[in-house]
Order: structure tokens, then sequence, then C-alpha cells
């Protein structure tokens, strides 16, 4: 009989068992060691430079542009531009930094945007101190391939500015339109205070097409989309004094003709809050612009009393950022504020609307500790947070965060710069930031200091001050060369006191666009012990073709699993009908075919890659293509042979009378021509027009002056290839 001690001590067993079986997410319980995700917060470093990290892209492979700047760690002058491309798991594919060619001596130079371009080469922005001027910043631009390396690279100044005071340009938003021209917007700074929100355009070699300037106390650029055929360019001025005497920022949308860069249209909005509006308007900086999948516009940044909230002596509620939605015709239609019980410290604070409507967000936990710093991380979904988390920093100070990037629906990753007081060092580490985290000392702390109150706004003019045109100029200034940097990857936050076993970490393809009527593979990598796709597959890989979401699960040899998941959204047609329509050619002529559109690369039936094929011969030719999305296509065009006349043929008059009828004397060559002359003299013998372009023809001029009606006689002198040399005359009348 079985003791009712031994009974508990069987039924403990039992949910021992049953408990580890049914958790896949943890360690097999003979494991005396932990599996922790090493890539969640990673150091991005060099081994004698301190490095800055600015505005995130994600690249249509689903990695990751860094621009930024390194500097010396015993100093802040000595600027050099770098970029880096990772993988979403922190890992480099490359990375670059762009140094002094010596033709300029400028101690200043940074990188703050970078945009990749439809046929993926790259644009990087930012600026170049100019020397002997009181720390003016002529704007710089540099053209990359998709791999990095300097393809061309300019510097732009601003009439608005005036030697020696200072001046300096914030690039807030960059797009490009389908002929490869660029539209930037930003703010033209003068003494750090932005004066005027500018929109330039440039064509695809950097030279200025056009640019509008728009002046204030204070101007702000916040970004620029391209929607229904014009950009849609918003920004702030303010605070100004309007008629109900209150002082209010006020956030304005102009649509501009992306042509000549007229306004077409000019809308304005303010905080609806009576005296405290201008506070709870959006900032001079960390504010940007989204186009969300739904349609609208976003609006997201910092708010002015957030700046506020960090002199304040006594804190009740401060309303540390705003996210803003608007129709397409910028019409206010719903809004939120962050808001909490502490002061932050205005520069780090961050806030990021995804395409999907996902909102994240970071600030400075103000507690008073200059080496010692606490940041808040957080998310919103469907109008509540669903998760928030702070992260003390020991040794750190003069933190900084660059935008969101998503990578899944519930997973968001920032860079934040940083420098560490006990190591005298800066860098950047790397935050993966997931919904479901759990609380620990490297993913932070679960807290609820944020809480949500609507946000109102209501309409209003907008105003500015001045408006000046074409003010922008090529300086000549940005000269660099490119080389590898020498950036090392390490672990920012490990789990003491333990044996740390690393959980697997997956990469998929996270490339969200399919070509129609093609497959691709993914792949989870080699060696696992097992693994469990989405659709119930245990092995390595899987090949899919529709779009969906797809995960997959692996377990290593010591039971630590990892994950990931990617999502394609976007079917993107292949190349078709690109070639002419089927046509007919002469036995003795050349025919160039070319397909109607550009393409990134292409491939004929004879091997050649050029864009353009000189045909000789009747037949069936095919092309194959690939466009910016690397989607391929082929198409091709029948040519029939056809009987065409051969030789030379000469009018025997004409009556250039301007009636646009028989108004050119022109000699008809057919054939394959290798040599063609044609002259005509009058009758005393002096030649009145010569040529060597076949079908040119004389239009009864002679030095400028219509000629008398008379008698004239031609020679011309041809050879057709594979045939000799022909010579023939002739005379004819010229009639008015």
């Amino acid at each position: 009989m079985i003791s009712r001690n031994d009974q508990i001590i069987h039924w403990v067993q039992f949910l021992l068992v049953l408990f580890f079986l049914i958790n896949d997410d943890l360690c097999y319980a003979q494991t005396p060691f932990v599996c922790v995700d090493t890539s969640r917060r990673l150091l991005l470093l060099e081994d004698s430079l301190a490095i800055n990290a600015n505005y995130i892209t994600k690249t249509r492979d689903g990695n990751l542009l860094i621009p930024g700047y390194y500097y010396p760690d015993a100093g802040i002058s000595h600027y050099t531009p770098y970029l880096i491309k990772c993988t979403p798991q922190g890992n480099i594919l490359w990375s670059k930094q762009y140094v002094n060619a010596g033709n300029y001596p400028s101690k200043w130079w940074s990188a703050t945007r970078i945009k990749e371009l439809n046929d993926g080469d790259l644009l990087m922005t930012g600026q170049i101190g100019v020397p002997g001027t009181d720390d003016r910043r002529d704007l710089a631009i540099w053209k990359l391939d998709k791999n990095g390396s300097l393809i061309w690279g300019n510097s732009y100044e601003s009439e608005i500015w005036t030697n020696p005071i200072t001046g300096a340009t914030e690039i807030a938003g960059i797009v490009e339109d389908d002929h490869s021209n660029i539209y930037l917007c930003g703010d033209l700074k003068i003494f750090e205070a932005p004066k005027y929100a500018f929109i330039l355009k440039l064509d695809a070699k950097g030279s200025v097409v056009w640019d509008q300037n728009f002046g204030s106390a204070i101007a702000v650029a916040y970004g620029l989309v391209f929607l229904n055929n014009q950009l849609i360019f918003i920004g702030s001025v303010g605070p100004l004094l309007l008629q109900e005497a209150v002082d209010k920022n006020i956030l304005w949308c102009m649509k501009i003709n992306p042509d000549n860069g007229a306004n077409i249209s000019t809308k304005g909005w303010t905080a609806d809050y009576g005296l405290e509006s201008s506070f709870n308007s959006f900032g001079y900086s960390n504010t940007a612009i989204a186009l969300l999948d739904n349609g609208q516009i976003s609006v997201h940044g910092a708010t002015r009393a957030d700046l506020q909230g960090s002199f304040a002596v006594k804190v009740d509620t401060v309303n540390h950022s705003i996210i803003a939605n608007f129709n397409q015709d910028f019409d206010f239609t719903d809004g939120i504020m962050l808001s909490s019980r502490h002061a932050s410290n205005y520069y780090n604070t961050i806030t990021t609307q995804q395409a999907n409507g996902r909102i994240d967000y970071t600030r400075f936990f103000e507690n008073n500790q200059l080496y010692n710093e606490a940041i808040v991380y957080g998310s919103i979904q469907n109008g509540r947070v669903v998760k928030e988390r702070i992260f003390h920093e020991p040794n750190r100070a003069t933190e900084a965060v660059s935008n969101f990037i998503s990578y899944a629906p519930d997973q968001t990753l920032a860079i934040q710069s940083y420098w560490d007081s006990a190591l005298s060092k800066g860098g950047l580490e790397f935050f993966r930031l997931g919904d479901t985290d759990s609380s620990t000392i490297c993913n932070g702390k679960d807290t609820i200091a944020t809480f949500l109150l609507p946000y109102l706004m209501k309409q209003s003019q907008v105003i500015f001050d001045s408006i000046g045109t074409n003010a922008f100029r090529q300086t000549f200034h940005n000269m660099v060369r490119d080389q590898a940097a020498n950036l090392i990857k390490s672990t920012a936050c490990m789990v003491t006191g333990t044996d740390i076993r690393a959980i697997p970490s997956i990469s998929l393809d996270k490339d969200s666009l399919l070509c129609s009527g093609t497959t691709k593979e993914l792949n989870a990598g080699q060696g696992y012990v097992r693994y469990q796709w989405n659709d119930g597959s245990t092995a390595s890989t899987i090949i899919v073709g529709d779009p969906g979401k797809y995960w997959v699960s692996v377990t290593d040899q010591n039971g630590c699993t990892g994950s990931d998941t990617t999502y394609i959204t976007t079917l993107a047609k292949s190349p078709a009908n690109f070639l002419p329509n089927d046509t007919t050619i002469c036995e003795i002529s050349k025919l160039i075919i070319q397909p109607t559109k550009h393409f990134e690369s292409y491939l004929w039936n004879d091997h050649s890659t050029g864009p353009s094929l000189t045909i000789t011969h009747a037949g069936l030719y095919w092309l194959e293509v690939t466009d910016s999305n690397q989607c391929t296509g082929t198409d091709s065009i029948q040519l029939t042979a056809r009987q065409c006349p051969e030789g030379l043929i000469v009018p025997n008059a004409f009556t250039p009378n301007g009636d646009g009828h028989n108004d050119i004397f022109r000699p008809l060559l057919y054939g394959d021509i290798a040599y063609f002359k044609f002259e005509i003299f009058n009758r005393w013998g002096e030649k009145v027009f010569d040529t060597k372009t076949p079908n040119q023809g004389w239009d009864g001029t002679w030095n400028g002056v219509a000629v008398q009606p008379d008698a004239f006689v031609w020679f011309c002198q041809y050879q057709l290839n594979g045939q000799t040399m022909v010579t023939r005359k002739g005379a004819f009348v010229l009639i008015r």
C-alpha cells in the first residue's frame, strides 16, 4: 500500500516532468545552466574611437543601416562619418568610415541620415565644419553603392547665411521620385536656432534644381513624404501670438509641386489647451512623420512640456510626447499624449509610430545621478501600453537613443549612444525589445510609469515671416575617401554567478517582398537537434511562395530554444511586356531594340548585358531583365525580313516657301551606310551646302540668307557596307 506521503511525492514528480515537457522555452531540467538570449543587448565598439549613432533605417532586405560619426576618446574634434550595415540580430555585415582626403582642413564631419534609393544605392547626409567661421557647417551629401563605397560627395551652403555668422543644416527627411531626383527637407540654423524650414530638390548627380525656404522666429521641418504625385512637407513654427492672445506653435503641412517647388496648398493646426497650448505642442527636435499602412499621416515626437519638465522643481504631470494622426488632406483625426509623474531630459525623449500603427517610445528617467542614468523603454498597441521597462545604466552618461525600427509586429530595436565614465569610452548599444520579454537585469525591470491622455487640436492659420527661393549653392568642400572600419561586437549584459548558455540566434530572411510566380527558401541554419516551423515542418528549411507570417523554433544540443519570425507582405509583379511589338527589318539595314523602361540588369539571347541590342537579321530575340525589387522577367520580339529600297534617291526640285511642304531638299540613301558625303553648288561653282549626315537636307539658305530661285548642281559620294564607293551627281531647281 502506497502511503499518502509517497503519493504526494509521485504527484510532484509527475507534475515536474509534465512541466518541463510542455515548456519548450526552458532548458531541460537536468541542465545546471541558464539559457540567455545574448543578442538582446550588444555593444558595437572601436578600439580607439568613440561612436555616436543617428537616425537608423531598415533596408529592403530586412537589415539595418546605422549612420553616425567617430571621434577620439580624448576629445570631441576630428569627427569622422561612418556607416554600419548589420542584421536585426546585430551581426555586422560591413562597416565603413569616410575620412578627410586632406583637401579641405575641416575638423568636423558627421553623418546623420541615410536613405536606400530605388536602384539599391544609398544617399547619406551630414555636416562639414567650415574653418574660419563661428561654427558654421555646410550640408554634406554622399552617394554610396549598396556596399557603402563612395560614388560621389557634394557639399552645399545657403545664401541665407552670412560669413562669419554660424549656420548649419539639419536634415529631417529624404525621398526619391521615379526619375532618381532627390528631395530633402530640414532646418537652416543660425547660432543653433532653427530659423528656416527648407525643402531642396537635387538631380541624380547632386546638382540643385530648386529650393524653398520658410522663415520665422523658430521654423522647424519634421519630414517629407510623396503622396498622390505631390510632396507632403510638414513642420512647425512658433510660438506665435495668435488672435486669442495665447502663444501657440503651429503644426503646418504644405503640398508642394515636385517639378518646380511651388506651394499648392497649406494647412495648419495648433494644440487646443488654452494657456498650456504652446507647452503641449511638438518641440523643436526629435519629431518625425510617417505614412501609415491605413493611408494616414502620423506626426510623432517630444513635447515642449517635456523640455520644461527638465527644469521643474516639483513634478506633477509631465506630458512627454505626442502622436497625432491626420488623413491625406491633413485633417486631424485623433491623437494621444504620453505622460508620467517624473521629469525627463528632452533630448532623449524619442517616439516612433510604425507603419502598422504600433508606437515605441523611450525617455530619460530623471534620477539626478549623472553617471548612473536610467532609461524607460515602452510600446503601445491599440491605444494601450503593452510593455514598459526601465533600464538602470551604471557608469553611463549623456545617453541618446535613435529612432525605433520594427522587425516584427511585437518587436522593435533601437541604437543607444553612450559614454561610460568608468572606461572613459563611448560606443553604441544595440537594443532588441520584445513585448513578451521577461523582466531581468538585462531585459530591464517592468514598470508602469507612463499613462496616456487624449490629444486635442484645432485648425489654425499658418504664418511665416519670410519665404526665400534658390538659396542653396554647391561649395565643393566634401572630399573624403571610404575605408573599412574596425567595429567589434560584444555582449552588453550578462547574468553573472551562473553557467550561461546562449539561446540560439536565428535570423530568417526579413525581405518582406516576393516576386509573383516565384518562391524563396527560408533557412533556420544547420546543426540544431530540433526544428519546428509554423506549418509543422521539421526540416531546417522551408519553401514559401505566398504572403503570410512564417516562424520557426529550434532547439540546440543544450536543450535551449530560439525562434524567429518573418513576414511576406508584398507580391511584386515581375517585369513583363517591356519590349516593343513585333515588327519587320530590312535585310540590308540595322535595327536597335531596347526595353520601354529602365532595369537593373539585362541579359540578351546573345549573352550581351547592355540596355540595347543592335539587330541586322530577322529572327526571334529575347531579353531577361531584373528590376529594382530583384524580380526577373523575360520578353521577346519577332523580327520579320522585308525587301527595302537600296541606293540613292535625289529629288529634282523643291519649294522652300515655309508652307511645310517640300521645304527641305533632302537626298534619301537606303541601305547599311558606311560612308556618306553630299554637296550642293550654285551656277558659279560656289558651295552653298554640304553634309556627311545621311538624310540631312538643305533649307535653301546660304550664310543665313535665302537664295533666289535658280538651278543647282549636287555631288554625292557614298558606300554601303560590303560594297564599293559610289559617286553620283545631278541637278535640281529651287522654286519660290
